[in-house]
Order: structure tokens, then sequence, then C-alpha cells
């Protein structure tokens, strides 16, 4: 419901620095309804087909802008690969407790480092705060989706 990207000089007018920015359902413009009904009309396709949902880091990695560094294409295409043959539904995964996502140990001509953003970050404590604030900014935004389930609102960050 939360659709995030962020915002870099130089492929954006007028951006100086990076800028958090939230679109509903990633296509506000796109969507009349409330994003309450995509959500449901999503999770209900999800479990009539029995659907793996993979949400796949294809921007910044390594530290914040100007120390970090776009994840390699070839990374972001072997993600998404393995997300559709189905490489992914026999490895392990972590539970990330702030974001409360399971992440992949392993995934096939991915680093298993680059699957978990803070093993890229030389600064961890950089990243630690940056992780918090994102999380919060994910909360934060989220308050504007009052009409949404109970199952939907615990499904986001745990700050």
């Amino acid at each position: 419901m939360s659709g995030y990207t962020s915002k870099l000089a130089g492929t954006e007018r007028g951006i100086k620095e990076p800028k958090a920015t939230f679109s509903k359902c990633f296509g506000a413009p796109f969507m009349p309804r409330l994003a309450s009904v995509y959500a449901e009309m999503l999770g209900e396709k999800i479990s009539t087909h029995n659907t793996s949902v993979y949400l796949i880091n294809t921007g910044w990695s390594g530290g914040p802008y100007g120390v970090g560094k776009r994840i390699k294409i070839e990374y972001s295409r072997a993600m998404v690969t393995a997300a559709i043959n189905g490489s992914l539904d026999i490895v392990k995964f972590s539970h990330n407790d702030l974001f409360n996502l399971d992440v992949p140990t392993e995934c096939p001509d991915v680093p298993s480092e680059v699957l978990e953003p803070r093993n890229t970050w030389v600064d961890k404590d950089s990243y630690d705060l940056s992780a918090k604030k994102l999380a919060q900014m994910f909360v934060d935004n989220f308050k504007k989706f009052e009409d949404v389930s109970e199952e939907i609102r615990l499904a986001g960050p745990k700050l």
C-alpha cells in the first residue's frame, strides 16, 4: 500500500539531496479506489492462487547516498529470475524484525551479503539508524490508511 522510492539528484528535476517519497500502491494517480480495496484484492489473488510474493531491492545498497551505490543490474536480474523460476521456494529465510519481512539467505548468482542490507554497509551503526528512520517513515505514511484490516495493519514494520 505504501509504494516507496527515493528521488535522487540527477534523476529528478530540482532534487539536490535524496528525498523519500510514498505513492499509494506505487501508482496513486491511476488508483481511484481506497488503497485497502487494492490490498484486499491482492490478498485474495495471492490466497486463491497460492502465490509467493517477493520484494526486490533494485535500488541503493552499501551505505547512504554518496557512500553506497545502486545494486548491480545482474543481481537484480538474478533475483527476479529466482523468484520466477521457483529457486527461492527451496532456500532458507531469516526474519528481519524491524521491517517484519522474511529475507532469503541465498539466491543463485547473488552474493549472500547483498540479500541482507546491513551486511553491505561498512558502518553498521549508520545502517541501523537509517533503517529505523526508514521504518518510521513507513509507519507514519501508513497512518493515512485508516480503513485497513488488522491483518494488513500488523504486516508492516515493528518499531
